[in-house]
């Protein structure tokens, strides 16, 4: 005989035990909601903050502000009213921070600046498109328009070897604000000018660092034979005559008198060694003459120290012709004579750009002087070395200065380019432009903080011996206040 055994039922959940069930599940309910909205307002937050502008997203601790923008450059773009477009030549994976970052910056500040980049590798030929098949990677094109304007890469970065042999080291510069805001400043112009230098008289060509300037201020350098030409072109803004070494014929100088009639402007550079009588009366005929004799200074602060007193670091005046230069920086003059003015026209307004110190003189004898010191018929005092006039008139404009060698891409270098800044101010000054003021480029080299010896000993003291057995003390203490707890 068979006995089975009834399975007892299974115990059925209390009313408290369904009622911590459901509370479980409506916690876990909430949890996964309050999750979800979490988790979308996260999502939320990080598409605005993505949105945002750099500057407010991302602080510039370098100790030079390298992504930091001047005033200068902000103006600029909270008065764009044009579209600027930048592409950045980079190649995926090897982009230069720097410059995307600084890009960044520049889109921040106008809503009419945007930048793409465009990798060489994967669009091999999309710089050709702008005339930059040769551009550097890493190099930016602005477009705007049908205008378009290569800021090349290694104008954004510069190396100062000048102190390498005395000192070891090398200063390292990042110029991407300055030439960016100089590209856009171009792009976005709606004037355009030509500046012929003349040639045929022994004249000197500007070098690529002058030519880089006048660019920049969207003026287009050509050369000019009037002997060939037989006429000045219509385009020309300006017309450069520099060092000739042979006086023009009169032909030439009628010319370019009837160019300056018609309200033309001129810049011209003399030599003291050679005599152009033909160009020296047209000048003259706006009451600029020579001072004759060698400049030369007794002033230290008004000459280069490594080199005779006749290499002169004139004064640079302060005014709206000279306000493109950089506040601080030189223009290098070795080798001058004065200008002089005759102010009796009423119609002419001159200004000096250039000046000795006032302790200065003008040797006479300078050929064959065997001493540098004053003769008794040499004239003392401060001398004009550039002077601009401008006819009220006929609206002529005029720059004549003293100095053959202001425009030789070694002079320029000695003073980091103080002398090409001169050249872009003048010519802006010439075509009535505004002079946008030059914006400093910024040192990327590290900056040490140096701790005196005596700050050295107190500072490991404290950290190596003090801060320990502190710490030691008042973790004995805690824990014998617990253990009496």
């Amino acid at each position: 005989m068979k006995f089975s055994r009834k399975k007892p039922d299974a115990p059925q959940p209390t009313q408290a035990q369904r009622a911590g069930s459901a509370r479980v599940l409506k916690n876990g309910a909430y949890a996964a909601i309050l999750t979800a909205v979490v988790l979308v307002l996260v999502i939320l937050v990080n598409l605005v903050i993505r949105a945002l502008p750099t500057k407010y997203t991302e602080y510039d601790i370098s100790t030079t502000g390298l992504f930091t923008l001047s005033d200068t450059t902000i103006g600029m773009l909270h008065a764009l009213d044009r579209d600027v477009t930048a592409y950045y030549l980079g190649e995926t994976g090897n982009e230069d921070t720097n410059i995307t970052r600084i890009l960044d910056r520049y889109a921040g500040e106008s809503s009419h600046f945007t930048w793409e980049q465009r990798d060489p590798v994967l669009y091999p030929a999309f710089a050709q498109q702008y005339n930059a098949g040769s551009a550097t990677t890493g190099s930016v094109i602005l477009v705007s328009g049908d205008n378009s304007a290569v800021v090349d890469y290694y104008d954004m970065y510069e190396v100062d070897y000048s102190s390498y042999y005395t000192t070891g080291s090398i200063e390292y510069s990042f110029l991407a604000e300055s030439a960016l805001s100089s590209g856009i400043s171009r792009v976005t112009s709606g004037s355009a000018y030509v500046l012929y230098q003349m040639s045929g008289h022994g004249e000197t060509e500007l070098g690529a660092d002058f030519t880089d300037t006048l660019e920049n201020a969207n003026v287009t350098v050509q050369s000019l034979n009037l002997l060939s030409a037989g006429a000045i072109p219509e385009d020309a803004a300006a017309i450069l005559i520099n060092a000739p070494q042979v006086d023009y014929t009169s032909d030439s100088i009628e010319l370019l008198r009837s160019y300056l009639d018609g309200g033309g402007a001129l810049l011209v550079t003399t030599s003291l060694t050679y005599d152009t009588p033909n160009l020296d009366a047209l000048l003259a005929e706006y009451g600029l003459t020579r001072q004759s004799g060698l400049l030369v200074e007794t002033d230290a602060n008004y000459y280069a120290g490594n080199f005779a007193p006749t290499y002169l670091l004139p004064s640079l005046a302060a005014n709206d012709i000279t306000s493109g230069v950089t506040s601080g920086m030189m223009v290098f003059a070795p080798i001058s004579q004065g200008i002089l003015i005759d102010a009796e026209n009423e119609d002419m307004t001159y200004t000096t750009l250039l000046s000795t110190s006032a302790s200065a003189y003008a040797m006479q004898d300078y050929a064959n002087a065997t001493a540098v010191a004053p003769g008794e018929n040499d004239p003392t005092g401060s001398f004009s070395i550039a002077v601009a006039a401008e006819d009220s008139a006929t609206g002529a404009r005029i720059v004549w200065i003293g100095c053959p060698n202001l425009f030789l891409s070694e002079i320029d270098q000695m003073v980091s380019g103080g002398n090409s800044q001169f050249l872009g101010s003048v010519v802006n000054w010439i075509n009535g432009e505004e002079n946008a003021v030059v914006i400093d480029g910024k040192s990327m080299s590290a900056q040490y903080l140096n701790v005196p010896g005596p700050a050295v000993i107190g500072f490991g003291l404290l950290f190596v011996i003090v801060l320990p057995i502190a710490c030691i003390v008042v973790g004995v203490v805690i824990f014998i206040l617990r253990r009496r707890r």
